[in-house]
């Protein structure tokens, strides 16, 4: 329960397991200057990404699920707009049903273009998932350090492989900053090649000849 509202409260469970061990006499062979770095640093920063993919997951499913329904809603009211719920409607009642349907779909409409315009502009899909992804490696990458296996296996104790540890740590997140802030202008540099239908390649051919 804990981890499913870590966006609110900016805690989780993996921050509570992975303290539990650094705190236990397992991990005596770590002085305390390395056990402030993993909290102030690492586990901060794990709580700090947690928090920012699910928010940004959040507002994408609203935001989606706002545009998939709008989108849904507004030719159904579209196809009710002439035609009344009464059977002995007056023309006054029929004029009134017309503009009641015609600002509620003026006004869902509205909605869904918002809703999909802040879901480009602040690219809520593309942060949820690199922020995910990132976090699970940050996860799985200090699970690694804490067992010595992996990268870690078989080079001494915890605090021989630390800074090995942090470094890695370090280049995990500088290319997460990296994705979520080059991904625009890399697609902009590599355009989607054009594809030549068959006449026009035949065209070229001819025009060769």
């Amino acid at each position: 329960m804990c981890s499913n509202v870590s966006w609110c409260i900016n805690k989780g469970q993996f921050s509570n397991r992975f303290g539990r061990v650094l705190d236990s006499e397992e991990m005596s062979d770590l002085d305390g200057l390395s056990k402030q770095i993993l909290r102030n640093r690492y586990i901060k920063l794990i709580n700090a990404m947690e928090v920012s993919s699910k928010r940004a997951s959040f507002w994408f499913v609203a935001l989606s699920t706002l545009t998939t329904v709008g989108s849904i809603i507004v030719p159904g009211l579209l196809s009710i707009q002439d035609r009344t719920f009464g059977a002995n409607s007056t023309s006054q009642d029929k004029s009134e049903h017309e503009n009641r349907i015609y600002w509620s779909t003026w006004g869902i409409s509205l909605m869904v273009t918002l809703s999909n315009a802040f879901v480009r502009l602040f690219s809520f899909d593309k942060v949820s998932i690199t922020r995910k992804l990132r976090t699970s490696h940050l996860k799985s990458e200090g699970w690694l350090f804490l067992e010595l296996s992996g990268k870690y296996a078989n080079k001494g104790s915890h605090q021989d492989v630390f800074q090995e540890f942090c470094t890695e740590i370090e280049k995990i997140r500088n290319q997460q900053i990296k994705e979520e802030y080059t991904f625009d202008s890399i697609s902009a540099q590599n355009p989607v090649p054009e594809i030549v239908i068959g006449s026009e390649k035949n065209k070229k051919k001819d025009t060769m000849i």
